[in-house]
């Protein structure tokens, strides 16, 4: 296993190698003067686009399940660092290689960057992007941000120059208090793995009560809902705030966010 971070640089070189080695200056800026706009703010806005604009005004507030959720992928997808030539190296010649590293790519009219919790790479073509989404509630439940986050992550391997035409996404949902100090410590990462190379859950699922959902490689799904989201980054229309309450009540923002549900400022 490997884990490299790099700065998220814009390429359009066609080889997988070159968009991982040639840096590219950034092409324009968007709103709140971002070179390069996170998948992970792009999947929240399927949530609430007005938590989003907080977010960058106001500086990110971190809250109990930020910080737990943090220190969880940090034990599980732990990986050892590995220099860019070595990296390199395992993806093209290891039989099968899992490693985490910054993504980049243009995407609709966005220069879209992000770094999935892992790839798993097979003769150097990815095979699957596997994302961990943890809850404190129940798992089986699908949140449409967080399919398209794992989906951006595909298209953003596609045009780093992988082959992805057998790519797969998974996107695994746990509770954080069902995982042991033992699966945590990188042992987690490994089932997943098996499971989706044996094509076989129920270990996940039925003992571990989690949520394997794998989703077929869609670019242009990917591409779908960057266009929707694109909007807001180009300064063509405001943030759309969510239409639940329930949203709003357990938002770090909502004292100070004027689009609240609740409260002097709601309608």
């Amino acid at each position: 296993m490997a884990h490299r971070r790099q700065s998220y640089l814009v390429s359009t070189v066609k080889n997988w190698k070159e968009s991982l080695v040639e840096p590219l200056e950034p092409r324009v800026t968007f709103r709140f003067q971002q070179q390069f706009v996170p998948v992970s703010s792009i999947a929240q806005q399927y949530y609430c686009e007005a938590k989003v604009e907080q977010e960058y005004i106001r500086g990110e507030i971190p809250c109990e399940a930020m910080v737990v959720g943090t220190d969880l992928h940090a034990e599980v997808f732990a990986m050892e660092r590995l220099n860019l030539n070595d990296l390199l190296k395992h993806i093209e010649k290891d039989p099968r290689f899992v490693a985490s590293f910054g993504l980049h790519g243009r995407i609709g009219e966005l220069d879209v960057v992000g770094t999935p919790d892992a790839v798993v790479f097979e003769k150097a073509h990815p095979r699957w992007v596997i994302e961990l989404k943890t809850t404190r509630g129940d798992p089986s439940r699908l949140w449409t941000g967080q399919v398209v986050q794992v989906r951006i992550y595909g298209a953003l391997l596609e045009r780093m120059g992988f082959n992805c035409s057998k790519l797969e996404l998974a996107l695994v949902r746990c509770r954080q208090e069902d995982l042991t100090d033992f699966e945590r410590k990188g042992i987690l990462l490994s089932k997943i793995t098996r499971s989706l190379i044996e094509g076989d859950t129920n270990e996940l699922e039925g003992v571990l009560g989690m949520k394997v959902f794998v989703f077929p490689h869609d670019p242009l799904e990917a591409e779908v809902a960057v266009n929707w989201a694109q909007g807001f980054w180009l300064g063509k229309r405001e943030a759309i705030p969510t239409e639940k309450a329930a949203k709003c009540w357990v938002c770090e923002y909502n004292i100070i966010c004027p689009h609240r549900l609740f409260g002097p400022n709601s309608e």
